[in-house]
Parts: structure tokens; sequence; C-alpha cells
């Protein structure tokens, strides 16, 4: 891998060009490093009984998205129920409320789940509530399963391993697009950040995904208000010679967006920049909270055909009956997969564990879901145990691998493309 040090344009690019002679297979997520996927031995403090909190929001702002939370949960637990239930007993099930990340709710519905004795506890999906809680969690013993994607900072934050996430974080989701550029035949990619720790490790993720790609890496200096985004986006398309010591970088041919909620009129203008100065509205990637509506801030037509990826799989004609069946309320289904496969990863660690404690079904979770025979249901994947082999659980949410950080690593990604109005619109799934 060859580096660069940073340049002396106007825009402060930091170039980091990556090359090498191996060629890339089309991926549509990064596949996670293989590890060593045994149960860690650690010591039964389970009472014979799992035990599930769910701290879904049932209030606040994002009060639409509990209810279908709840369902699958409860879903889940009938399941489990009718293949026998975990260590042969039922499961139990406690809903709670995370209520308005502005208010002390989560914190005082996390506390009345540990009162009651849970082992795992399903939520809560906001990045800041996480950290919020993951500190209590390992206190309590307690092992936090997210439903969703979350920052980089939420993995920075569990040096006690209890918090794992089930949709694939920023960090996957921007490796995932690399290398499906890669794969294309990309040979320069910029990525478009916000300042702090959060895009740094953007950055580094893309970075590695691309070690022995013949690709380039072009960083520039964070976006802000200030950010001239016309000059930005000329340097970046005609870039200028070396300078003796350092090769000229290649012209960009594809920019990864991955900024902040905060920089949406800022993103916007740097995406038409790069359109106006002859770059393909189709080589634009938005992730995060890049991916929004633009309608308002960009000319008509200047995205049109650009590209966005989110975590989150779609739920199922078959499993949205069911869910309405249990709750024919439900507004809306996001996260559904995720928390049904949470509940599903947490009885499988407890069976291999051959204990229902927080502590045990945290040093398992990894080998219910990799290295192992692959199955699709908690009967199927006990049959596999009952033959002393470890279990591969790919759920309603795809693929499971869960990796050292805690954080599903191939999880498949929603595609969207912009229509002419700036709004994206859900297309398929990366790698289809």
């Amino acid at each position: 891998m060859r580096t660069a040090a940073a340049t002396a344009l106007a825009t402060a690019l930091a170039l980091v060009a990556l090359s090498g002679c191996t060629a890339m297979e089309p991926v549509a997520t990064p596949t996670a490093e293989p590890t060593t996927a045994a149960p860690t031995p650690i010591a039964a403090t389970g009472d014979g009984v799992l035990r599930i909190g769910t701290l879904a929001p049932l209030t606040g702002p994002s009060a639409s998205r509990g209810p279908v939370q709840v369902a699958a949960v409860e879903i889940a637990a009938r399941d489990l129920a009718a293949a026998g239930g975990v260590l042969g007993a039922p499961v139990e099930v406690v809903h709670r409320d995370v209520g308005d990340p502005a208010t002390t709710t989560a914190e005082e519905s996390f506390a009345d789940l540990v009162a009651r004795g849970v082992d795992v506890v399903v939520g809560p999906s906001d990045p800041g509530l996480v950290l919020r809680l993951a500190p209590l969690a390992a206190e309590a013993g307690v092992t936090m399963l997210v439903p969703s994607s979350g920052s980089a900072a939420v993995g920075a934050a569990d040096p006690a391993d209890v918090v794992f996430r089930i949709a694939p974080p920023l960090t996957a989701q921007i490796a995932a697009v690399g290398r499906a550029l890669a794969a294309d035949g990309v040979e320069s990619i910029a990525l478009l950040i916000a300042e702090g720790d959060e895009g740094a490790a953007l950055a580094d993720a893309l970075i590695a995904a691309l070690e022995g790609a013949d690709v380039d890496v072009i960083v520039p200096a964070p976006l802000s208000a200030a950010t001239r985004v016309s000059a930005l986006a000329r340097e970046l398309l005609e870039p200028g010679p070396g300078d003796g010591e350092e090769e000229a970088p290649l012209p960009v041919e594809a920019v990864i967006a991955a900024t902040s909620a905060d920089l949406a009129p800022v993103t916007g203008a740097a995406l038409e920049a790069f359109v106006d100065a002859g770059l393909d509205a189709d080589g634009l990637w938005l992730l995060g909270d890049s991916l929004v509506d633009y309608a308002e801030i960009v000319a008509p037509g200047a995205l049109e055909g650009a590209y966005g990826v989110r975590a989150g799989a779609d739920v199922s004609d078959r499993f949205r009956t069911i869910l309405r069946q249990s709750d024919p309320g439900i507004p809306a289904f996001a996260l559904a997969a995720e928390v049904y496969d949470a509940v599903m990863l947490a009885a499988l660690a407890a069976e291999l564990a051959g204990d229902d404690g927080g502590p045990s079904i945290a040093g398992s979770l990894r080998a219910a879901s990799a290295d192992g025979v692959p199955c699709t249901s908690f009967g199927a994947c006990l049959d596999v145990i009952a033959q002393d082999r470890e279990p591969d659980y790919d759920g309603l949410s795809g693929l499971l691998t869960i990796d050292e950080a805690g954080d599903v690593a191939d999880a498949r990604l929603a595609l969207f493309r912009y229509s002419a109005t700036g709004s994206p619109e859900r297309d398929g799934v990366l790698g289809d």
C-alpha cells in the first residue's frame, strides 16, 4: 500500500492512495475476518429462564416505530415456545418504553428491566441512547442487542463487549459501497465526511476495505458551511500534477457522501457541484445522514440517478401478515426482522452456553452466527446443536455474522436511486 502525504490544495485534500494487484470480486457487503467462533467459557449466572426486555419507542418522536418491535419480540417468543423453549423453559418477555431521548425515560426503564431480572435487552435503536445505556448494561451483566446500525461511536464505547448490533453499522456500509465500486472498475473515490471522530472512523473503514485494490481514496477536509464546494469539485475532478515526491491523484470517478444531518444543505450543494463539474450523477453514493430528500436543496434533475444505501432488511409479506395478526394497528415495519433475529440469536447463544445469563449469552453470540452449519430457524439450529455442531443462524434480516467488534458484518443493504425531484426511492438490494 502506498500512502501520500496531504497535498497543498486550497481544499486541504488528504490523499490516501491504495494499490495492489489482486482483483476484487463483486460483493454486497464486507465479509468478516475469519475468527474462531467457539463460545467463550463464562461462569453461569442464569436461573434457568431466559428473560428478554425490550426498550422500544412507545412515546416520543419515534413512537410510530415501537409497536412493530414489541410485536416482533412477542412473535419470536411464541416461536421459541413452539420449539420447546430455551433450555427447556418458556422465554419471559418484559416491554418498556425507551421514551424521548431528551428525557431520562431510557435509564428509568432500563433500571426497571434489570430489577425484573432480564438477561438480554433488545434495543434501543437511537445511538445516543445506546451510548448512555452501555455502561449500565456492563455493570448489570445484561447483554444489549441493538436492532439498528448506529454510529461508529457505539462500538468504541463498548469495552465490556455487551453491545451487539443486528444491522451493519455505517462503517460496514461504507466498506460495502467501496468494494462494490472497486468491483465495477472505479479507480478513484472521494469521501465527503463531517468533522469529528465519526468521519475519521468512516475514512479508516473505507481505506481498510480497499487495501490491496488499485483504488485511490481521497478524503478532503471535512465539509462545513465554509467549504467552497465548486472549487472542491473542480480540484477533485481535474487534479493538478504531482509535486515530484508524490504521484498526482487520479481524477475522481465516484463520490461517497456520509456527512451529518445538519450539513444537508452543504452536502446537497457539494453533490450538485460535482455534477455541474462533469461527474455523472450515478457516480454519487449517499449513506447515513446524507441519504435524505434534497428536493428543496438542489435543482430539479441534479441528482437523478445518484445512489443511496441504508441498513435494514425488507419485511416479507408473510411476516407483515403475522405482525398485523399480533397487532393490527402497527403503523410501520422498520426493524421488525432485526428485532426478531435478535431474540433468536439470544436464544441460540443461551443454548450453546447452556446458561441463560447475560454474560454467557454475550460470550456465545458470535458462535451462534458464524462458521457453523447454516440454519434458518430456532428448531433447525437446535438440531445442529444436538449433533454437537455449531449453528450459523441466518435469519429474516439475512446473513448475521457477528464480527469481533460486535457488529453484523454481512447483512444485506437496501439500495436507493434518486429521482429527478431529488428524492431517494427504493431500488432493490446492493449487489443484486
